[in-house]
């Protein structure tokens, strides 16, 4: 039921039965562009448990090799950075700091220690707190690296407002870039051919339900699936259901409810490799219990896809909890404690199966907190803040300048204290940096994927010299005569999983001519004869595109 032509629309006997045929209309790029599970609604997801999915199992497919994974972690609210990063000796303002934070600036010997300084990359001026403890053996061995004072200009501090921002690299809301996404854009570049051959793996994947539009594509494209939280996860892996569209009635709000369910099993159309990728693998090492924030049960769910191959290679996990306006010290230390602990563990269980080298961890947040505490033991809405990142990959220590206490112009008076003069590192560069040097997009395509060029960091070791491609499951062998009748081309590929395969002869200016094979085709390799008498095409040169897995691929070939 995904061409138009192939609907049966109700005819209804009643006036209320009566609906506009438009809305019924669907195809699948209407389904396609319905993003994931959450996007509907648990009133869908709730009762009915039909037929599974899981039929004939297909291998999970390999990412090639030297394939970067990036997983983004989101922590709403606005996190406080100060109290993250925290100065720990004169020269870095220990003294200002307690000053502005008399009641929730952490102190050395309480909160924390000489063993939570962050020494060995250029200076030990500044400390995590006691509840971080976990990350420092990733600081020792170079596997973690801090990027200071992180924000954007004129700073806008709604929360929802902010993260859109930091989701589409918007100036701000009149910007048209904030139509799409960051990653979204990246995937679209990706994927050229993401709504005609859909791959059979998530571009992207998301533990924890938001609005925000970092994996949106122009033309408002979903590129990831979405699990509200693990327990949704956790039912799509135990069973790979579907739910029934029928028997719902005809009048509206059952059409709406059969229409809605048939746009969730498109979307669960990735159930087969996921579940097929959770059950291979398993973790290897105890992750954190009774989080409130359930951040390591995320990171959990994402070692395993991994190590099971999946083949996506971008993940999103969020902790919310961060919007700390009072009673902060406590609380907020209690939640880094969370991230520290479940990325430490998330780190050892891929190394525990040698799963690490490629995997890089990016922790952000839509804006700091002010540098003065608040009357109710908290802080406010701020606009800079330091963010981390992990892995074997990321050149470790300290990037871009920290925040100077000692700066005359912040006044510990009764104004709440703000970042406004300090020098503070674009979180468009940040980015610009990961795509670039770790995701391995090209320099102009990385340009066009932010929207313009940003300043350069280098937050990596090696930089990447060449652009890899994700999720090669298609191989375009070439052409020859055909050996029965030599003016006949034999154009040959190989399908490395099964999926829908499109193969297009076009011109050399683009304009398709002949579609030689468009429909859903088993693992395998196929030879696809080309008569050109028989399509009309005179002697000349012209190019055979395959798209597969989202994926195009080009090759020009002369009719003589």
């Amino acid at each position: 039921m995904n061409k138009k032509d192939n609907l049966i629309f109700p005819q209804a006997d009643h006036a209320n039965c009566e609906h506009d045929r438009e809305h019924q209309y669907w195809n699948r790029r209407d389904f396609l562009m319905t993003g994931g599970l959450a996007s509907l609604g648990s009133v869908l997801l709730s009762g009915m448990p039909v037929s599974a999915v899981l039929g004939n199992a297909l291998s999970a497919p390999l990412p090639a090799d030297g394939d970067h994974i990036l997983v983004l972690i989101k922590m709403f609210g606005g996190n406080d950075g100060l109290n993250m990063i925290v100065p720990s000796a004169t020269s870095s303002g220990v003294d200002k700091y307690l000053q502005f934070r008399p009641t929730i600036g952490l102190v050395k010997g309480t909160d924390y220690t000489d063993n939570h300084v962050l020494s060995g990359f250029g200076g030990s001026e500044y400390a995590i707190p006691s509840t971080m403890e976990s990350l420092m053996p990733l600081w020792a061995d170079g596997k973690m690296a801090v990027v200071h004072n992180v924000g954007y200009p004129k700073q806008d501090y709604s929360h929802f407002n902010s993260i859109d921002f930091w989701s589409s690299a918007a100036d701000n809301t009149y910007d048209k870039r904030l139509a799409s996404g960051i990653m979204g854009r990246f995937l679209d570049q990706d994927f050229p051919s993401f709504m005609e051959t859909p791959p059979t793996v998530p571009p992207a994947l998301r533990i924890g339900y938001s609005t925000d539009k970092i994996f949106t594509a122009p033309g408002n494209q979903q590129m990831e699936l979405v699990f509200n939280d693990p327990n949704e996860f956790y039912r799509l892996a135990a069973y790979g259901k579907l739910y029934e569209t029928e028997g719902f009635g005809e009048c509206p709000q059952g059409v709406e409810r059969s229409y809605l369910r048939a746009l969730t099993n498109n979307t669960l159309r990735y159930s087969q490799s996921v579940t097929n990728a959770y059950n291979k693998a398993s973790n290897k090492v105890s992750y954190p219990t009774n989080t409130q924030s359930r951040i390591a049960e995320q990171l959990a769910i994402i070692a395993r896809l991994i190590k099971g191959r999946l083949g996506t290679r971008i993940f999103l996990v969020n902790i919310d909890g961060f919007d700390t306006h009072s009673d902060q010290k406590a609380y907020h230390m209690r939640i880094l404690g969370d991230l520290a602990k479940s990325v430490k563990a998330f780190y050892d269980d891929l190394k525990a199966d040698s799963m690490q080298s490629n995997v890089g961890v990016m922790t952000y947040s839509e804006f700091g907190r002010t540098i003065k505490e608040n009357g109710s033991n908290g802080t406010d809405h701020g606009n800079l803040s330091p963010l981390f990142l992990f892995g074997d990959g990321v050149k470790p220590g300290f990037h871009g300048s920290p925040i100077n206490l000692n700066d005359n112009t912040l006044k510990n008076g009764d104004t709440i204290v703000y970042f406004e003069t300090q020098q503070s590192t674009d979180y468009r560069s940040v980015f610009q940096s990961v795509l670039r040097d770790w995701m391995c997009l090209g320099t102009e395509l990385t340009e066009y994927t932010m929207g313009k060029k940003y300043a350069d960091l280098v937050l990596f070791k090696d930089p990447c010299n060449a652009t890899f491609s994700s999720n090669n499951n298609a191989v375009l062998l070439g052409h020859n005569p055909n050996p029965v009748n030599a003016r006949w081309i034999d154009i040959k590929f190989s399908n490395l999983q099964s999926a829908e395969v499109e193969l297009k002869v076009k011109s050399v200016s683009g304009q398709t001519l002949v579609v030689l094979h468009n429909k859903y085709t088993p693992k395998g390799s196929y030879t696809i004869t080309l008569d050109p008498v028989k399509w009309k095409l005179p002697p000349g040169e012209y190019i055979y595109e395959l798209s597969s897995f989202g994926k195009i691929y080009l090759r020009r070939f002369v009719i003589a």
